[in-house]
């Protein structure tokens, strides 16, 4: 259990969300952790009065790592609609009889059943589980468990942060925890894109106006593609349908101009059909630095500083070259300049707690929060505030 009672006046537990993502890497689920198990009460708050439930799409699931004996089918059943709120707890609960009664009255509620572990071989898992969640193995399966995954209709996840993952004949259908990874041909742009893009992050960087980012933008077919494509996304949710990327420009404005340009970074390349990994999880850290930066009383200009410093903290992996280097002709405010090359200043501890809870919830989350004054009420009400904008983007990766 993480114990930090400086950062955690109220009992609400430290929480955590991770994206997890289908084989193409497109979102399909959001994974909630507590430092222990969540009961009815979290998920309620979370899910509800902070609005999780609304942030998702018509797809995406939540996966809630919970106590199954502490969830009350009555209030949390209608959070989502069946089968979208998957509990996940421990395998030994699924294959103890005594608690077959139970689990079965949460089915019966239209919730979703999810193990974590390996099961034995020849145990005897509670009929209604659909899903197993374990830490992936790699190659090295232990002996039975690629039977379970075939014998479950799914969809099974594999945690992170093992790299080798299975060829697929172990039947993972979404993962987890698998984005600290080094730059790799897929995730690295090409020089033409790269020295375009770094001309756009120097015009956008330094406050350049709206017609001098259109021309650089409307010579690129492929920029200008992205360009409509996000525009007209929800995550901006124009009034009217924009046909062309002068309109957009102006109707944005040069802030709204300036996010979508650094968005624009982690666009998939043209052609390809698997989502970049990287769009919708630079989205979530920046929306979640600016979300930090509100709550702790910083003013509008610095929370845009914030966001830019969440969206530019993933430019090592995109480029695959040292961020300094990248960095060091765009003009960035100091802050953000510290921030992103030392984790120093304000936007340095706030990097520092949002970088942490990419991952389960952990003592150095705790210390990050208390560090920057934020309780764990007001960082889970973070957290779901950005997650909304991030889901949206994450449609257009």
């Amino acid at each position: 259990m993480v114990d930090n009672p400086a950062a955690n006046p109220s009992p609400f537990p430290l929480i955590t969300l991770q994206p997890v993502a289908d084989a193409g890497n497109f979102w399909v689920a959001l994974m909630l952790e507590g430092a222990d198990p969540l009961d009815s009460a979290v998920l309620t708050r979370v899910l509800g009065d902070y609005a999780l439930a609304a942030s998702l799409d018509d797809t995406m699931s939540c996966i809630a790592a919970v106590d199954p004996t502490q969830i009350d089918p009555a209030q949390v059943g209608a959070l989502l609609p069946p089968g979208r709120l998957i509990l996940r707890f421990p395998v030994e609960i699924a294959a103890d009889s005594a608690q077959h009664a139970p689990l079965a009255v949460l089915q019966d509620a239209g919730l979703g059943l999810m193990a974590t572990g390996f099961p034995a071989p020849d145990a005897t898992l509670f009929a209604g589980l659909t899903s197993l969640a374990v830490t992936c193995p790699g190659r090295d399966v232990p002996p039975g468990f690629a039977d379970w995954l075939r014998k479950l209709p799914g969809p099974h996840l594999a945690l992170g942060p093992t790299t080798d993952l299975c060829p697929g004949f172990c039947k993972f259908h979404w993962r987890a925890g698998h984005d600290d990874q080094p730059a790799t041909p897929a995730t690295k742009t090409c020089n033409a894109s790269r020295n375009l893009l770094l001309k756009l992050l120097v015009l956008v960087t330094s406050d350049a106006d709206s017609g001098a980012i259109g021309n650089l933008i409307k010579h690129d077919p492929n920029l200008a593609y992205h360009l409509l494509k996000l525009v007209n996304s929800p995550a901006f949710a124009p009034d009217r349908k924009i046909t062309g990327f002068a309109q957009a420009i102006v109707l944005m404005g040069h802030r709204q101009l300036q996010r979508w340009v650094q968005l624009l970074l982690y666009a998939r390349p043209p052609g390809s059909t698997v989502a970049s990994p990287l769009l919708p999880r630079a989205a979530l850290r920046a929306s979640l630095m600016e979300a930090l930066a509100r709550r702790t009383g910083l003013s509008h200009e610095q929370q845009d500083l914030a966001f830019m410093t969440g969206m530019f903290s993933l430019l090592e992996t995109l480029f695959g070259t040292p961020l300094a280097a990248i960095i060091a002709p765009l003009n960035l405010d100091e802050g953000v300049v510290q921030a992103l090359t030392a984790g120093t200043g304000r936007f340095g501890a706030l990097l520092a707690a949002v970088v942490a809870s990419e991952g389960p919830p952990s003592a150095p989350l705790a210390a990050a929060l208390d560090t920057i004054g934020v309780t764990y009420e007001d960082w889970a009400a973070a957290l779901a505030a950005a997650a909304r904008w991030a889901v949206l983007v994450s449609q257009e990766a």
